[in-house]
């Protein structure tokens, strides 16, 4: 506001009124000078005593109105401009002082009145068209303000300020490009202005134009003194450009040049967050919450940050504050859903999902997130609606195809689960967990070489990703890669989903360490028929020296204390016990480096006890051939390895056979087939019904023939107890029964059939049927080795021999058998101890006593298996690797009678029977 250089006096004459005005105006010149030196009061006081004089005309009300202005008295200000304007109302000057007062003093529409007035005055002042704009802005009346700007300009088109204004509001408008002019002109006009550079580059960076809006901001650095602002949005420019770690330089200058400046941590936080430094990240939210406690955004993305560390709960604990600094939130609802269905809470992701869209029906993540959430909750009809929905609304969203992949996998539609997942990766080709969820869907499909490939893909770009790991597992084992797919399969404890570990505590794990004289504890983990399957590295242990305690539940305790090598059965884990090492069940393949050439398959492994076999073989009927069979597994696990009842119609139908349920709880039934009705008898309702699992169902088992079944806990069993078992396999198996071969590298009574397409069991049966036809046509029953009447033994041969010959009939006892032979063997098996006692061997060689046991019985095994791979005319890989191992048994039961016979002096007589004699030392 100018001091207006005119004076408008009453009458001429009187030397006392010269003398005063003269006086008033020194005095308002000191005054100026006063203000000008920040004396404010001093100036005041200054002009105080000429009032009177200066009241007299409307140029000294004018005057003394400005010097109360400029002192920061408004109303006494607007006294005066009051004053002039009455004794000269076509004062324009005092109109337009007294309008910006009262805009100061908060009274727009008078403020405006008054300009308006001015303007009437002089209706093409650019000064005061600007003045009506700016309070017309003020009021909300943004068209007009705008018309006002655009008239000033017209009169003045160099009045900056008309132009920033003019640019500010095109701006909010998004007439972006408009807005860009005007502060070109400014530019034109005022070149190096640092707030006009900073205006453009604001313009320039909404443009898209972010190299010539980073241009702008580092001009309007270099022109203008140092800006927290200028520099805060130089970072957003650079961030935008992916050059997040200067960004992070420009961060920093902004809280140099403006310290506590919340928002520049914030920012800091996102560029620190983009670079997965998320701990950093977290530091830089949270002091912005410090800063500013009601800084909602910067509590959301700390919620953000801590999802991304695995924190789940306190991330949900953030959504929480967040929505309660600002209720209803829409980031932070949908936050708080997707943290919920990480937690397993799909129920409650699903309500805040509902919160979302009833305030935005159309949320495209929101609805991705709620088909997720419905996917979790096994609605999968409704999950794939609802994804469909988002992506019809967002079809660029890979998340949304991912998740949509998922549903499409679990409705068994795997080539649509396929074009899902390649539909992410077309928008966002680095993203593993749809390269991981491609990997499973191709395997599916049987192409396990191009799973292998996505799988392999997803883990290069995330080489932490478990759930890749352990599915890069599972096709790694499927193709016969064992050593490689079980060290993936290390991964398991680490994927989405996964179980909780059965046993958490802090020995070191066992990965292949020497065990002689350790002590190792071996805990339980995922289901029975795993627990069956790798029973048998219990054996591996023993014959490392290990002392072998085993955590797992107590329900299958008595099925595993048949295992041929000492056990200790617990259900709960004593820190005492002093243990060297720890090992989950599963991990003991990985521990022993199993390979397809060393899978140790010394079936039986598990037993089932004589009397339990001779109460079920009382109960079974002996005639016509008896094939126990199992339809289904755990149907949460895999509800595809599942088979109709229906599809067992072939098998029935073969003369002589009879069906007869393994599944627990189960009486006879009558299944209707495509043929007419056939009928599964059943051992009886209490089969199994105690607590123990499976101690009758392989009692059972030992009194049948045959035994055909789904991939179940029951394939495993037959296969540990060595009976002959035909699996019947879905086109894709599960891992451990790799592809394409009819044969089981863990197994050797067992054979595999396989689904040449997806869901036909019907050609499957049919197979089946015609081998169990050949086999009843060329081995009537499973070939017995006659074994001779024991009365009183006389024992031929060395003391090997006779520790052989025990050792022997004690894995002859383990097996199942008509009643009259078992009583033979155990007859003579008494006999043979007596003899072993009456010689006084040595203790000192238990543990090759205990090596011949493990060794019989393998031969024994192997000679079983061959007899089956006779009656099935199957003399491939399987058959002749059972015979080398057969010989390499052979060899080593040899080297060990030998070791024996040195210990004892004992050796075979020619012409005559030689009987053992022990050396009278001991050892």
């Amino acid at each position: 506001m100018s001091v207006l250089q005119r004076e408008q006096t009453g009458h001429p004459g009187g030397d006392d009124r010269f003398r005063g005005n003269a006086l008033l105006q020194a005095s308002v010149t000191e005054a100026f000078a006063l203000l000008g030196a920040g004396k404010r009061r001093e100036a005041i006081a200054q002009i105080s005593h000429y009032s009177s004089i200066a009241a007299q005309s409307s140029a000294g009300c004018y005057i003394f109105g400005v010097i109360y202005f400029n002192a920061g008295e408004l109303r006494d200000a607007l006294t005066w401009f009051e004053r002039a304007t009455g004794l000269q109302p076509a004062f324009a000057e005092a109109l337009s002082a007294r309008a910006i007062v009262l805009q100061r003093l908060g009274q727009p529409r008078d403020a405006l009145k008054s300009f308006e007035a001015a303007l009437e005055l002089r209706p093409k002042d650019a000064e005061t068209l600007f003045s009506i704009g700016v309070v017309l802005q003020s009021l909300g009346r943004i068209t007009e303000a705008l018309a006002a700007y655009d008239k000033a300009l017209a009169e003045n088109p160099s009045h900056c300020e008309a132009l920033t204004n003019r640019g500010a509001l095109l701006e909010r408008f998004g007439r972006l490009d408009e807005a860009l002019s005007c502060f070109d002109a400014i530019d034109a006009i005022r070149p190096g202005d640092s707030a006009n550079l900073f205006n453009r580059g604001s313009v320039l960076q909404k443009l898209g134009r972010l190299e010539e809006a980073l241009a702008a901001y580092e001009e309007a650095g270099r022109c203008g003194p140092h800006d927290a602002d200028t520099e805060l949005n130089r970072g957003n420019v650079l961030q935008r450009l992916g050059r997040a770690e200067e960004a992070l330089s420009a961060y920093d200058l902004a809280t140099q040049y403006r310290p506590g400046y919340p928002q520049a941590f914030y920012n800091k936080g996102i560029a620190l967050q983009s670079l997965s430094r998320l701990h950093e990240a977290l530091a830089a939210y949270e002091t912005a919450l410090s800063l500013n406690p009601s800084y909602y955004e910067a509590s959301c993305n700390r919620g953000n940050v801590l999802y991304e560390l695995g924190r789940h709960h306190d991330a949900l604990e953030a959504c929480a504050y967040t929505l309660r600094l600002r209720p209803g939130y829409l980031p932070a609802l949908i936050n708080r859903a997707n943290i919920l269905l990480q937690l397993e809470r799909a129920g409650e992701s699903l309500l805040s999902c509902d919160e979302v869209l009833r305030r935005d029906p159309s949320h495209p993540l929101c609805l991705g997130i709620r088909g997720a959430a419905l996917h979790k909750l096994g609605r999968l009809e409704e999950a794939l609606s609802c994804l469909d929905e988002a992506l019809r609304l967002n079809p660029l969203a890979p998340e949304a195809w991912h998740n949509r992949g998922n549903v499409l996998q679990e409705l068994n539609r795997h080539s649509d689960a396929a074009a899902s997942y390649r539909e992410a990766l077309r928008i966002k080709p680095d993203y593993p967990e749809a390269l991981s969820g491609l990997g499973v869907a191709l395997k599916e499909l049987g192409r396990v070489s191009e799973a292998l490939a996505s799988l392999t893909e997803a883990l290069k770009h995330k080489p932490a990703y478990a759930d890749a790991r352990n599915n890069r597992a599972g096709v790694l084992l499927l193709l016969g890669s064992l050593q490689e797919g079980f060290a993936d399969f290390e991964s398991r404890w680490g994927r989405s989903n996964a179980p909780p570990r059965s046993l958490v505590c802090d020995l070191p794990n066992w990965e292949g360490q020497e065990l002689s004289g350790h002590k190792i504890l071996v805990w339980d983990e995922q289901g029975l028929g795993d627990l069956i399957q790798f029973a048998r590295y219990f054996i591996c242990l023993a014959r490392a020296g290990a002392e072998i305690t085993f955590a797992g539940r107590k329900n299958m305790h008595r099925l595993l204390r048949s295992l041929p090598v000492p056990v200790r059965l617990i259900e709960t884990f004593d820190a005492a016990d002093g243990f060297s090492f720890q090992c989950a069940l599963m991990s003991l393949p990985y521990g022993f480096r199993t390979s397809l050439e060393t899978v140790p398959a010394p079936v039986p492994y598990l037993f089932a006890e004589p009397g339990l076999v001779a109460k079920w073989a009382g109960r079974i009927e002996a005639d016509g051939f008896r094939i126990g069979i199992g339809w289904q597994g755990n149907k949460f696990v895999d509800p595809h390895r599942s088979i109709p009842l229906a599809s067992f119609a072939p098998l029935a139908a073969v003369p002589g056979v009879r069906l007869i349920s393994l599944m627990k709880d189960q009486g006879p039934l009558e299944v209707e087939g495509p043929q007419g009705s056939f009928r599964i008898d059943s051992p009886g309702r209490d089969m199994d019904a105690g607590p123990d699992s499976f101690t009758d169902c392989a009692a059972v088992m030992q009194t049948l023939d045959l035994i055909v079944t789904a991939d179940t806990a029951i394939a495993h069993l037959a296969g540990a107890l060595g009976r002959p078992v035909f699996v019947a396999l879905k086109h894709v198996p599960d891992w451990r029964w790799m592809l394409q071969r009819e044969d089981s590298p863990w197994y050797p009574t067992m054979r595999l059939f396989r689904q040449s397409e997806r869901g036909d069991w019907d050609s499957v049966f049919h197979r089946i049927a015609d081998a169990v036809k050949a086999c009843m046509e060329g081995a009537p029953g499973l070939p017995v080795a006659p074994r001779k009447s024991a009365a009183e033994i006389s024992f031929p041969g060395t003391a090997g021999d006779l520790i052989d010959r025990i050792a022997k009939l004690e894995a002859e006892v383990e097996r199942p058998g008509e009643p009259s032979r078992l009583e033979a063997v155990h007859c003579e098996l008494a006999k043979l101890k007596e003899l072993r006692a009456s010689c006084g061997f040595s203790r000192e060689i238990a543990a090759i006593e205990e090596e011949l046991r493990l060794l019989n019985r393998s031969i024994l095994n192997a000679e079983a298996s061959l007899q089956l791979h006779k009656a099935w005319a199957d003399f491939g890989t399987a058959a002749g690797s059972l015979a080398r191992q057969l010989w390499k048994d052979n060899a080593r039961r040899a080297a060990l009678k030998q070791e024996i016979n040195g210990l004892f002096d004992s050796a075979p007589q020619e012409g005559r029977a030689q009987h053992a004699k022990p050396r009278l030392e001991a050892f």
